[in-house]
């Protein structure tokens, strides 16, 4: 039996999220299960006919990375934010905890919808989208009939709810199967979590932003089949520029087209922020008064790379021009100070040593409440582009590095 052993990775809102990877392979894949069926604790200790050993036999071929969505198993509970952009937030605090540059993801039923808006909006992550029975839509799935005439059970007899809907979700076919699943079901989540996950889920719909997704894709339908119909999986595959649709019979067939899938030719990414491969990246750092929240909502929106890094949350940039612009304004809206430094990245450096960091974090030093500070290597990256900027003295806080203030206007 497979025991892999747990980490723990931190997201930018402060969100402790329990991680496992094994196997062996260059090509990693993160595999996501919906919140109501994963417990890293729990899944392993599953009989085999639930899962068909899924995850080890992926491991033979591969690195596999599996995790706790926030709100469920061994990750943080009672977590407030449960909304799309935090799952998101999820798999990148997972996938930089373990260094990854680029990877596969693999998904099923409506964690689709979080596979799918992550490959639209960070292209140069994934490589691969294997999505297994998928939903497009949080409503659509968790308002078909069944599911929904279940719903008045979860307050009032959990244990009930979870037999029947793991039942409803095995067309109500008898065995030991759908128990074992109800059981593993009550422990990744309270009612309390899984009802404000189906009020987040509710308001998740991807389905615009399918023709954005660069990587090849692999959609799944395994028929006869309950839980997912068997047209939208079409439909998905004929909406994706580059779409293959699989319908195999048996679990071991499915198994073989997806491994085929994951060893085929992946897209051609451009490594993330993170990566070593990058000649040039801008990093971003802001004091307590840009919560994690805010600083990782307005480092996605302008373009960046969300991170936490030893508990302090920070952005990375491939434009300079992109991080000063997402740097005024967080600190118009938060009132913060920020740092901006850009540098070609160490290759092996631990994060806590990075002396990028150490300098944009010298900058944020330097900087007044509301201002951006940012060095001489990041004025001179904009130079000619509507920015402006004084120097600041120099002192024995802020090491050798020529700091400058930037307006909080775009010049003339």
């Amino acid at each position: 039996m497979l025991a892999p052993s747990i980490r723990y990775a931190r997201t930018v809102d402060n969100v402790s999220i329990a991680c496992a990877a094994f196997g062996s392979g260059e090509e990693p894949v993160i595999a996501l299960r919906p919140p109501e069926s994963s417990h890293l604790g729990f899944e392993f200790t599953l009989p085999m006919e639930t899962r068909h050993h899924e995850f080890e036999r992926m491991a033979a071929h591969r690195t596999v990375v599996r995790f706790d969505p926030r709100g469920a198993g061994l990750s943080d509970r009672g977590v407030a934010d449960l909304s799309l952009d935090a799952r998101l937030r999820d798999i990148d605090a997972v996938a930089d905890h373990l260094g990854l540059a680029t990877f596969a993801i693999q998904a099923s039923l409506q964690t689709c919808a979080w596979a799918i808006a992550y490959a639209a909006s960070r292209p140069g992550r994934v490589t691969h989208l294997a999505l297994h029975q998928p939903y497009l839509s949080g409503a659509n799935f968790w308002d078909e009939p069944g599911r929904r005439a279940l719903e008045s059970l979860i307050s009032v007899d959990w244990l009930t709810y979870t037999e029947a809907a793991m039942s409803h979700a095995f067309g109500w076919a008898p065995g030991d199967i759908p128990r074992a699943l109800a059981t593993q079901m009550r422990a990744a989540m309270t009612p309390a979590d899984f009802l404000a996950y189906l009020r987040a889920e509710r308001l998740t719909s991807v389905g615009t932003l399918l023709p954005q997704i660069s990587c090849p894709v692999l959609v799944v339908h395994c028929p006869p089949n309950t839980l997912a119909p068997r047209d939208l999986a079409l439909r998905v595959a004929a909406a994706v520029p580059d779409g293959r649709l699989a319908l195999p019979i048996s679990f071991d067939q499915y198994l073989g087209e997806l491994n085929a899938f994951l060893d085929s030719p992946g897209a051609a990414v451009d490594p993330a922020p993170s990566s070593g491969g990058l000649s040039l990246r801008v990093v971003l750092v802001a004091d307590a008064e840009a919560g994690p929240g805010e600083l990782g909502a307005a480092v996605t929106s302008h373009g960046g790379h969300a991170r936490a890094v030893d508990g302090i949350s920070l952005g990375v940039f491939r434009s300079a021009q992109d991080a000063l612009n997402c740097a005024r304004a967080l600190a118009i809206a938060t009132g913060a100070s920020v740092g901006v430094h850009g540098s070609e990245p160490g290759l092996g450096t631990p994060p806590e040593t990075d002396p990028s960091i150490i300098t944009a974090a010298r900058a944020v030093g330097a900087a007044a409440p509301g201002q951006v500070v940012v060095t001489n290597v990041v004025r001179e990256l904009v130079a000619g582009k509507g920015f402006g900027f004084a120097e600041l003295p120099a002192s024995s806080l802020t090491g050798p590095e020529r700091l400058f203030a930037l307006h909080p206007a775009p010049s003339a």
